[in-house]
C-alpha cells in the first residue's frame, strides 16, 4: 500500500488534507470520498499526492553510484517511465471524471 494526501476546500473554503492508503490515486481518492462525506461531491477535491512513490524516486540506488553503467541507466529509465505513465494515466482519468461530474451538475 502506498501513503496519499488528498488535499481539498471544504464548504467555507478552508484548506484541508486527509491521508489514505491505497494501491493507486483513484482508489486513495475513493476511500477519502468514503470517509468525509462532503467530499461525495468531489468539486472540493484539488490535489492527490502520493508521498510514497517520491520517497522511492529519492532513494533509487543508480543516484548514489559514483560511475553509472548503461545497462542499468537503461533498465532503471525503462522501469520509472512505466510507474510515470501509469501513475498520470490515474491523474489524467481523475481529471476527466472530476470535469464530466462539474458539467454534469
Amino acid at each position: 500500500m502506498k501513503h496519499f494526501t488528498i488535499a481539498y476546500t471544504d464548504e467555507d473554503d478552508n484548506f484541508c488534507e486527509i491521508c489514505e492508503y491505497a494501491e493507486k490515486s483513484d482508489e486513495a481518492i475513493r476511500n477519502a470520498i468514503n470517509d468525509v462525506p462532503l467530499l461525495k461531491n468531489n468539486n472540493y477535491i484539488f490535489r492527490c499526492t502520493n508521498e510514497s512513490d517520491l520517497e522511492w524516486i529519492s532513494t533509487m540506488e543508480y543516484f548514489r553510484k559514483k560511475e553509472l553503467d548503461k545497462d542499468s541507466i537503461s533498465k532503471e529509465g525503462k522501469y520509472n517511465l512505466k510507474a510515470i505513465k501509469e501513475h498520470l494515466a490515474h491523474i489524467l482519468y481523475w481529471f476527466k471524471t472530476s470535469l464530466k461530474n462539474s458539467i454534469d451538475q
